[in-house]
């Protein structure tokens, strides 16, 4: 692990240096990605350094943490998490202290170094004038297996996770438009053809060709559509089943009528029955209000096999 940089090093750290931002909400596939990038032998990235992912986020001082704004999946609705050159973080003496703070983990002897923290994707202009100069990968993943894969680390519910993933990469995407260098990959590109997919970011980065880089990887989205479709959104059918008044009944006759009820519910597809019925909801409304949204990004609700070409 190196020591905190002197002045006169980080100069000539920025001068023979290039920083990747590998940005993408939890579970996208950005630990997969950088890490795979950090095996190239011109690349440095974060590692074994204790903290959860090895994420930047954790080995510094200068930009707030998640957790300030909501943590997991709901951070990038607090309009502080979206960072940019306007920020009062873009001064020259943070942009030293984060160097110095994040040169304690990288190899600076290697031209490329990697940093990976999920809401780096609300603050790559911020970041873009912090470290020049600087690359973004910007990772997409559908958000159907986005928001499952990420629900058991949240407090929050299936819509707002779909939400949350709208409104995150509707404003990176803005961003980006005033960014040098991005490129945009997606978790299921990468996944079907890591080679191909690790050769391109290569010639983004203009890096040398690596054979040491995987073959093949096994797609995760299959158990989280398989999920979506067996306790989420099995059909589109959105007629509910009136509830009539309450009416005087007697108790052998309210027994009856719990028996019916349970044998009606038993009847039902997982999806439908009273414990998933919330979720249920919440997915026909996601798909109803979003999917013009999220099919800007390549991705259907109704086509889960949709995913962009990049």
């Amino acid at each position: 692990m190196n020591t905190y940089l002197p002045y006169d090093s980080e100069i000539r750290t920025r001068q023979r240096n290039r920083f990747v931002f590998v940005c993408g909400l939890h579970r996208s596939g950005t630990s997969l990605i950088a890490k795979s990038l950090a095996k190239h032998p011109l690349a440095s990235g974060f590692s074994n350094t204790g903290e959860i992912e090895d994420e930047g986020q954790f080995l510094q001082t200068v930009l707030p943490l998640e957790v300030e704004f909501g943590g997991v999946g709901r951070f990038g609705f607090d309009s502080r998490a979206h960072l940019t050159e306007e920020s009062h973080i873009n001064s020259s003496a943070n942009a030293s202290k984060l160097l110095g703070e994040w040169s304690r983990y990288w190899d600076i002897s290697k031209p490329l170094l990697i940093e990976k923290t999920p809401s780096n994707l609300l603050r790559t202009r911020l970041l873009s004038r912090l470290l020049p100069p600087s690359f973004f990968i910007v990772v997409t993943r559908h958000p159907v297996a986005a928001a499952l894969a990420t629900m058991k680390w949240t407090e929050g519910n299936l819509f707002g996770l779909l939400y949350h993933w709208v409104h995150c990469y509707r404003i990176a995407r803005a961003d980006a438009v005033q960014l040098e260098n991005v490129l945009w990959v997606s978790y299921e590109a990468f996944v079907e053809d890591p080679a191909k997919s690790l050769s391109r970011i290569a010639r983004f980065l203009d890096l040398p060709p690596f054979d040491g880089w995987p073959s093949s990887l096994e797609n995760a989205n299959r158990k989280y559509f398989a999920q979506w479709q067996t306790n989420y959104l099995g059909d589109w059918n959105r007629a509910i089943t009136q509830l009539p008044p309450e009416m005087p009944r007697s108790v052998i006759q309210r027994i009856k009528n719990r028996i019916a009820r349970n044998r009606v519910e038993q009847s039902l597809p997982a999806y439908r029955r009273a414990e998933q019925r919330k979720d249920f909801y919440d997915a026909q409304d996601a798909a109803s209000l979003l999917e013009s949204e999220i099919a800007t990004f390549g991705y259907s609700f109704y086509d889960l096999t949709k995913s962009p070409g990049y």
